[in-house]
């Protein structure tokens, strides 16, 4: 294989872990923005296995991402409720949103990252759902210990902060 096939795949693994932690922020950010592309929801969120991965549209059974041009047929939910979360600008030049997770819900956090980062393409994503979206569907390369999340995704500052109240910020 070519290394610019396997940079490509690498760069967009990178790419879903940091919309797996925007969306995770965008989760707190609730109602307080008419622009946000889902709808308001309470501090809880899904985080769902992806079973497979498609081009729009989406049949019965799939859900869209909230780019309405991915379609992703997803396993049992399990949701999770943030403590807290922060937006940030990272060391890496870009907004991140930083969500920390009650233990409970941080112990199941860790559990479902163990089991999936093992399994093959799509099925090593975890996708994030909120209002009935896929906000991100990040690749899990290791199990990722603890409570803490990081969300990144290319967010501006105002996105950024916004998902951050919508998933538990202050």
């Amino acid at each position: 294989m070519k290394p610019g096939p396997i940079l490509a795949i690498v760069a967009g693994a990178l790419v879903n872990v940091g919309v797996v932690l925007v969306v995770v922020y965008a989760m707190v950010i609730g109602a307080a923005s008419s622009r946000l592309p889902w709808k308001p929801v309470s501090e809880s969120f899904a985080l769902r296995p992806v079973l497979d991965m498609r081009a729009a549209p989406c049949a019965a059974g799939w859900i869209a991402g909230q780019d309405n041009a991915s379609c992703y047929q997803l396993d049992q939910a399990t949701e999770v409720t943030a403590e807290k979360a922060t937006a940030n600008f990272g060391p890496s030049g870009q907004w991140v949103i930083q969500v920390t997770l009650n233990e409970a819900d941080g112990r199941e956090f860790t559990a479902l990252t163990e089991k999936v980062h093992q399994l093959p393409q799509p099925r090593n994503q975890l996708a994030i759902v909120i209002g009935g979206k896929v906000i991100s569907a990040p690749t899990v390369l290791e199990p990722i210990p603890g409570r803490v999340l990081e969300i990144t995704g290319g967010f501006d500052k105002k996105t950024a902060e916004e998902l951050a109240a919508r998933l538990g910020g202050g």
